[in-house]
């Protein structure tokens, strides 16, 4: 397959990611259809799809009549077989659970058409760990982007050793097509490449968090002006959400169970999510925000 014979995109997924992954194609003229296991999860996603696109028309960064078409360009069902019809590409982006990814590819798979490129948008997760699941694991490969991917727009390309290299060609030119800048991994990495370096740094002041070895603030300030940078390691965290923090964590001891690292900074967390304090997008974590950021788009 050709990047120009890709036509039609399936996005897998109505949360945060898949609706950005969703209006990223639909912006350069790709018809996307989103599943979602609810009329209530759709519902909701068509709400954060205005708001995104009005987002980034308010930014300068679309103009209005383009924003508009590209919502027209969206479908929305909660119907595997309508979802699946006549797709070129497949993005997957449901929760971050083993169990349940092999769930959903096992279900579309035997449904999706035989040319179909197949792509999970998995963060932690490997595509080896779940590709045999769609039945066509040459075909299969991880396509990652980042929050905000009109803007930050660098995407992770990962095929498994079973991966047909000529998908990651045709992935790597498309993703061109759709204004991303593509980042094609030699080889499986736990976190991609922006997504590892910047755990490391997360992890590391964690570690001198739980340690008492300094405050929040000053950790913050140490990197922010050493680094001439408007965020610390933790208003970063409050930016992804103190959730997707402590998913991280709990991932890294189900991995790492020899780390105390984890389970300490985990249990150091608890007391905030407990408190419903997630980060900008509730208006507090570490900090308080005036008003949840639209940033999160959520």
């Amino acid at each position: 397959m050709q990047t120009q014979e890709i036509k039609k995109m399936l996005v897998i997924g109505a949360g945060l990611m898949g609706r950005q992954i969703a209006l990223q194609g639909a912006l350069f003229e790709v018809e996307v259809v989103m599943y979602g296991r609810s009329e209530i999860s759709l519902a909701r996603a068509r709400r954060h799809l205005k708001r995104y696109a009005s987002y980034l028309t308010q930014g300068g960064f679309i103009g209005s009549d383009k924003a508009a078409q590209a919502l027209k360009r969206i479908t929305l069902t909660t119907d595997p077989i309508v979802a699946a019809a006549n797709v070129d590409l497949v993005s997957e982006s449901v929760t971050e659970n083993l169990s349940l990814k092999q769930q959903i590819w096992a279900q579309f798979g035997p449904l999706l058409p035989a040319q179909a490129i197949l792509t999970t948008n998995s963060s932690m997760l490997l595509p080896s760990e779940f590709a045999a699941a769609c039945g066509r694991p040459e075909r299969f490969l991880a396509w990652h982007f980042h929050q905000l991917c009109f803007i930050k727009n660098v995407v992770d390309i990962m095929p498994h050793a079973q991966t047909d290299l000529q998908y990651v060609q045709t992935l790597t030119e498309f993703s061109r097509r759709l204004q991303l800048q593509p980042i094609v991994l030699r080889k499986e990495h736990r976190g991609y490449v922006f997504n590892a370096m910047l755990t490391n740094l997360l992890t590391a002041a964690l570690e001198l968090v739980v340690a008492d070895v300094a405050n929040v603030e000053d950790i913050d300030r140490a990197w922010k002006t050493v680094m001439q940078t408007p965020q610390g390691p933790f208003g970063i965290m409050d930016g992804v959400g103190l959730d997707t923090v402590a998913h991280i964590l709990r991932f890294g001891v189900a991995v790492a169970p020899e780390n105390p690292l984890y389970a300490g900074a985990l249990e150091w967390l608890q007391p905030k999510i407990e408190q419903g304090h997630l980060g900008q997008k509730t208006g507090r974590g570490f900090y308080s925000y005036s008003r949840p950021k639209l940033a999160s788009v959520s």
